[in-house]
């Protein structure tokens, strides 16, 4: 018993082209958008140096004059 080759018409082949290819085209599309990189975390806030004049310093620690 031996297979014959399948007999397909050029028109159902080349349907069967395009539809590969469009399904190929749209794997392609998702697994780029799927991997696009993600924005950097934001960076930590630095430290406040020096003197503030809107009140957000650190309010001072009682006795801290104290050791002279």
């Amino acid at each position: 018993m031996s297979l014959g080759r399948l007999h397909v018409s050029a028109r159902s082949r080349n349907r069967l082209i395009a539809g590969a290819l469009a399904a190929l085209a749209g794997g392609v599309a998702w697994l780029v958008r799927s991997k696009r990189p993600l924005p950097p975390e934001p960076a930590p806030e630095p430290p406040r140096i020096g003197y503030s004049r809107n009140g957000s310093a650190p309010a001072p620690v009682a006795g801290a004059e104290l050791d002279r």
